[in-house]
């Protein structure tokens, strides 16, 4: 039994004892199903389950109804999808903007980034501008973390404001799925040193932010790490050699960055020996 449109409307015409045992069960089936496979949670086919927020103006265009158009490409994409040239007052009147908080995109590269990052307990991912790679990430440490006992997840990004916010994210990640993809409660801190913390006391899983700096993640013995904007972590190589028994013992490394001179560049690039 899937949780499709279907499903639910057949549900729906239960009686109400036999529907609620019928919701129980599909609810229980389909976080078994997240907990299996983060694309199925990530893109599932009939009803979204992930949300992201963007404050961002992103716009619908009413004429072809597709999505993710900004400001600044509106005449753009009617010049070249619809043969309309009109000016910008124009061409607002063309398109409905989309609510802030937006089911999590399904871009076509984030597959083979997912099922890599299942597969590889090293990875380094080097981003452009709107790739969403770090909301890409926080959510697969969130599910990570969400649905699977005894985790231990941290992220660092360049300041503990900067870690905190992605911290937000997890959490925000959590409360805007169903009901019954959230059976435990979490509870989200700024934490000790102010970097987030997500706790899920009933899967004894977490997620602590830390600011950039290998000394108080040496003290740890992650399940995951996820830094992120790691060219611009000045101590981003004592990170990772502050972790790296923790990887080779069955955890996981991921670094996330925009491009700039650094030990993310050599590392993502293999070339941490040339001279």
């Amino acid at each position: 039994m899937d949780a499709n449109r279907d499903t639910l409307a057949r549900i729906a015409a239960l009686p109400p004892a036999d529907r609620r045992a019928a919701l129980r069960a599909l609810g229980r089936a389909e976080f078994e199903r997240c907990a299996a496979d983060p694309l199925y949670w990530l893109f599932h086919p009939s009803i979204p389950y992930v949300y992201t927020i963007d404050y961002h103006p992103v716009y619908r265009c009413v004429l072809c109804s597709t999505e993710g158009h900004r400001h600044h490409k509106l005449r753009t994409h009617l010049q070249l999808a619809h043969n309309l040239d009109v000016d910008a007052l124009a061409a607002r009147s063309h398109f409905v903007e989309l609510p802030p908080i937006r089911p999590f995109p399904h871009k076509p590269y984030f597959e083979p980034i997912v099922r890599t990052w299942q597969t590889e307990q090293l990875i380094l991912v080097e981003k452009s501008r709107d790739m969403m790679a770090t909301w890409l990430f926080v959510a697969l440490y969130a599910w990570d973390t969400l649905f699977h006992p005894g985790r231990q997840n941290f992220i660092q990004s360049e300041t503990a404001k900067k870690t905190r916010e992605l911290i937000r994210r997890a959490h925000f990640i959590w409360r805007n799925q169903p009901n019954f993809l959230r059976p435990h409660p979490v509870v989200y801190t700024v934490g000790t040193d102010g970097s987030g913390e997500l706790h899920c006391e009933a899967l004894n899983s977490s997620i602590i932010g830390l600011p950039q700096g290998s000394d108080k993640i040496r003290q740890y013995h992650p399940t995951g790490v996820f830094t992120d904007e790691t060219a611009f972590h000045p101590q981003a190589a004592e990170t990772f050699a502050a972790i790296k028994p923790a990887i080779q013992s069955g955890g996981r490394y991921t670094g996330v960055s925009s491009a700039a001179p650094s030990w993310f560049m050599h590392a993502a690039l293999d070339t941490l020996d040339t001279p």
